[in-house]
């Protein structure tokens, strides 16, 4: 069995991006598509609104029990967009309230002051809300960068965090693609590779697997090479599988080389706490601390060149799963 195989043994949630009130609709719209792919984003016309000095009209729409704080299900989209925006020039538009989606505790969110927010973008299963970013706070992770961030290591490995959509994504497979068919899909992957990273460096111990397809790109790029000699100046037990085209140089790291196809096509960053993989608080404000404390990893593959299909989890059965057939297979 490969890791292709072993792959398609998972499978997860279907979950899509919708970004509202669009202040810049093209450039937004294009980067979102080019991040998450073409079936994954909507967009949706509308205004973000923050509970205070809109004139606003409801149109009947929420869910029974609502008005009296009662809650049977997530949040739906329209349990959000219940309420309308009197335009002096169009009528009414529609409009998601903020302060809706701050209340639920139960569907993360972040973002700065309410007043603040110009574009939300949400994360949905089926009609329910799963997460909420402001578009700074995932442009900042995600959409007004690019890999050089990582790969010169501009972006030192305590500033690495997810927002609550990537973090929302965490057990949906996903297809990406790589330059030149996109620009910016892959750094989905960078993204949670160093957030995993992070997270066996700030527990200092337990075991790290990482793969690179080439050995010789731990050296060839400086971000990864300061990651790497971060995480093994701690205790934790670090493995480094890949091509071996050139072996790094001076790391205290366990080195895993082969030429088949689980060397040349995989991409995973898996991290085992020392008391092995298990269940952690999720908590939208703590996902380092979930992945320091119950484990967290990402397993890709890359079937044609340059699309890559994968997931990354917390979930401490999948992490177990998959640290185990590499440590045997590898």
């Amino acid at each position: 069995m490969t890791l292709e195989q072993f792959l398609d043994r998972f499978d997860g949630p279907e979950r899509s991006v919708v970004i509202v009130n669009r202040t810049d609709p093209d450039p937004v719209l294009n980067m979102l598509v080019d991040t998450f792919g073409d079936d994954a984003v909507g967009v949706v016309d509308g205004r973000v609104i923050t509970g205070s000095g809109d004139r606003r009209v409801t149109d009947g729409a929420g869910p029974a029990g609502a008005a009296s704080g009662e809650r049977t299900h997530g949040l739906t989209a329209r349990e959000l967009a219940t309420t309308g925006v009197l335009d002096d020039d169009t009528g009414t538009v529609p409009s998601l309230d903020v302060e809706v989606l701050r209340r639920h505790d139960d569907v993360p969110f972040d973002g700065g002051d309410p007043d603040e927010i110009e574009n939300l973008v949400l994360l949905m299963e089926g009609g329910e809300v799963v997460a909420g970013s402001t578009l700074a706070e995932l442009g900042d992770a995600v959409l007004f960068v690019n890999s050089d961030l990582y790969v010169t290591g501009s972006r030192s490995l305590g500033d690495v965090d997810l927002p609550s959509v990537i973090s929302g994504l965490g057990d949906a497979t996903f297809t990406l693609r790589g330059y030149p068919e996109s620009n910016r899909q892959k750094l989905l992957l960078i993204t949670i590779s160093r957030f995993i990273e992070r997270a066996a460096w700030a527990a200092g111990d337990g075991t790290l697997r990482s793969s690179f397809q080439r050995l010789s790109r731990i050296d060839d790029e400086v971000g990864t090479r300061n990651v790497y000699e971060r995480v093994t100046e701690t205790a934790v037990d670090t493995h480094l599988y890949g091509v071996p085209d050139r072996l790094p140089a001076d790391l205290d790291a366990v080195i895993h080389a082969g030429n088949d196809p689980d060397f040349t096509d995989s991409w995973f960053v898996v991290y085992r706490p020392p008391e092995g993989p298990h269940s952690a608080a999720s908590d939208p404000s703590s996902d380092l601390k979930r992945g320091v404390e119950g484990g967290v990893g990402l397993l890709a593959v890359e079937t044609e060149p340059r699309v890559w299909r994968g997931l990354w989890t917390f979930d401490a059965d999948r992490i177990s799963r998959v640290n185990r057939y590499i440590e045997r297979s590898l």
